[in-house]
């Protein structure tokens, strides 16, 4: 092997020379060869496995794309077939939805139509109406204002007569009327007149005291108000008044104003008395009415204890 040639026969020769005598050598070459025989073989073998392997992968995979085309065509008119469905059903329905509310619209419309027309009526008969109210409400106003001044002037002259005998009487010391004013004043009337002026005392109806106050700041006692019962004695009495000029009833009043004591005392022991025109006071005690027209022969001043312990 050391020779360097390069020719084949050589290469042949040199290893037939080398290899000759040993036989084991020769077999193990054989295996060799047979042994790649069949690597090749199983090789090529491999080879159209995967060549049929890969025809049935493409053969499968064509099968799957059409079986899966089919089902999307089937499904795309499916659906088209439903939503041509629902658009007509919709369509259906809408066109119910609106011929309902076109029916009642029109319904409305009519009822609109019918309600301004009977506003209207009733405007008109309203305004009518009120027209006539008001003509009449004015007639029954004129009519009410004349019967309201003939009434107001009837009111006005009865006044006027209620007061036609009425008599004022000012400067009269509160409390010397005492419990009757009426006679209390008919009296007054005879002492400050002249009693042969009257054939009887005065009748007078009533008598009272004005609503002020007593004992007014200004010291002038309220004014005692009567109504005459004849007109006649009103008459009387305002001419004999104005004939006399002022007048005077000073010693009545002192007469009056001399029991102001002997009240006091009474009030003070709560024993009840009155004091009558024109200067008699009177006490009720334990069933008793004593009389005293003068203060000097009333009982005496001690013993007015004893009675309001009675």
């Amino acid at each position: 092997m050391t020779t360097k040639k390069g020719t084949r026969k050589y290469t042949q020769k040199t290893i037939q020379t080398t290899s000759a005598p040993s036989a084991s050598i020769s077999a193990e070459v054989s295996n060799m060869a047979d042994t790649v025989q069949v690597a090749e073989q199983r090789v090529e073998d491999s080879s159209l496995t995967v060549r049929i392997l890969q025809s049935e992968l493409k053969t499968l995979r064509e099968g799957i794309s059409a079986d899966l085309i089919i089902q999307v065509e089937n499904m795309k008119e499916e659906l088209q077939k439903e939503i041509a469905q629902l658009r007509r059903e919709s369509k259906a329905e809408t066109a119910a939805l609106g011929a309902e509310l076109s029916q009642q619209i029109q319904t409305l419309c009519g009822m609109h139509t019918e309600t301004r027309k009977t506003q209207r009526e009733m405007e008109k008969k309203s305004l009518n109406d009120n027209s006539d109210k008001m003509t009449a409400m004015e007639k029954s106003y004129e009519t009410l204002s004349k019967e309201y001044k003939k009434v107001w002037e009837k009111c006005l002259d009865l006044e006027n007569r209620s007061r036609r005998q009425n008599l004022r009487f000012v400067g009269v010391t509160e409390g010397a009327e005492g419990g009757d004013v009426s006679r209390f004043l008919a009296h007054l009337l005879q002492q400050v007149l002249g009693a042969d002026n009257f054939e009887s005392p005065p009748l007078i109806d009533r008598a009272h005291r004005t609503g002020t106050p007593q004992n007014r700041r200004d010291g002038r006692p309220c004014a005692l108000l009567a109504r005459m019962h004849y007109y006649a004695d009103k008459e009387k009495i305002l001419r004999l008044s104005r004939e006399k000029g002022g007048l005077s009833y000073n010693e009545v009043s002192r007469l009056r104003t001399s029991f102001n004591q002997v009240k006091a005392k009474l009030r003070a022991v709560g024993v009840p008395y009155s004091l009558y025109y024109p200067a008699r006071l009177t006490i009720n005690v334990k069933g008793s009415t004593h009389v005293f027209t003068e203060p000097d022969t009333f009982i005496r001043p001690d013993n007015i204890e004893s009675m309001g312990e009675a």
